[in-house]
């Protein structure tokens, strides 16, 4: 009864992923758009990222603003890994995944036991030092960075493609992984408990739940899930530096995602990260004398968000709002007709 139970359950969800798989498949193949295909790596890359803030800050609710730190490690220790060691990175991914999480337990350690405000500032200032160490250090390139296309190799061993649709479809997999993952989660005890704690967690804690256990490993999961997102950047630019990959925007920008898609949902990272990342995008090749644009727009999503629709854009399909949208059109045509 309990597998049936599960079964009934989750065909929803099943039924979501299979959709949104056959949408996403689809979209390059119709469209063979070189700037198009680079722009939708980019979002699904964005949405990996995106899906592991959300462990940590939509289900724990500790809002890091230092995860730019975990998207640098899984990009360096993959570029790094495949210029000196001539190394996969199928293989360097996980390096940067075990490396990220250790930091994570240890700087987890004592920051977790901060709450709201100050949680969030420590973590920037954390990743504030680590682009300042990874500037200085000659060793990594410091600030002129490291380049690492390797001409004539197997595109499958280096993930370097000349066509992007190849290199799409691998991230696309990875993210509808991490989807999984993300759902595996939530019905969890462990995502009960990580939600109480969001919740109230004071009342969590005097209902026996551990919160620094649970904060903890919500912590070293996202950091995990952020790294391969970094990983899969690295191969998809060919050249890192500190600049592209530890300023502090990059981290707001990982929150952006998921508050704008819809903070705690499963498919709310991915719906933000799509939307943010095409305009980014479009607008830079559109208005590529305004710099800044860009930004502008974000800051007025975010803003009218906020405002109108606090629960994230995911809440328009989630909440009924179309349907009831569609009804109302519907009978108002009626009284016209």
């Amino acid at each position: 009864m309990r597998l049936k139970s599960l079964i009934k359950t989750e065909k929803s969800f099943v039924t979501q992923v299979i959709i949104v798989f056959i949408i996403l498949a689809l979209i390059p193949v119709i469209s063979h758009g070189e700037f198009f295909v680079s722009t939708l790596c980019l979002s699904v890359i964005w949405a990996i990222m995106g899906i592991g803030w959300n462990v940590i800050g939509g289900y724990a609710g500790q809002v890091s603003n230092g995860h730019a730190m975990y998207f640098a490690i899984g990009a360096y220790v993959g570029a790094l890994g495949l210029k000196w060691f001539n190394m996969t990175p199928w293989v360097t991914m996980w390096v940067g995944v075990i490396i990220s999480m250790a930091l994570a337990f240890l700087i987890g350690y004592p920051l977790l036991r901060l709450r709201g405000h100050y949680f969030a500032i420590a973590t920037m200032a954390i990743v504030e030092c680590v682009r300042i160490i990874c500037t200085n250090w000659d060793l990594i390139g410091g600030a002129t960075g490291v380049s690492f296309f390797q001409r004539g190799a197997n595109p499958l061993y280096t993930l370097q493609f000349e066509n992007r649709i190849p290199f799409y479809f691998i991230c696309l997999a990875f993210m509808l992984v991490f989807v999984i993952v993300s759902r595996v989660i939530q019905r969890s005890k462990f995502g009960y408990y990580c939600r109480a704690i969001n919740a109230n967690q004071d009342s969590a804690e005097s209902a026996g739940v551990n919160s620094t256990f649970y904060k903890r490993w919500a912590y070293m999961i996202s950091a995990a899930i952020v790294s391969i997102g970094g990983a899969l950047y690295a191969q998809y630019i060919q050249y890192i530096d500190p600049v592209s990959l530890l300023p502090l925007s990059n981290s707001m920008l990982i929150v952006l995602v998921v508050v704008m898609g819809g903070i705690g949902t499963i498919w709310g990272p991915i719906l933000g990260a799509f939307i943010m990342t095409f305009i980014n995008q479009y607008a830079r090749a559109l208005f590529n004398q305004l710099s800044g644009l860009n930004l502008f727009i974000y800051g007025v999503l975010c803003l009218l968000i906020v405002l109108f629709i606090p629960n994230g854009l995911i809440s328009i399909f989630t909440s009924g709002k179309l349907t009831r949208l569609f009804k109302k059109n519907k009978s108002a045509a009626k009284e016209v007709n």
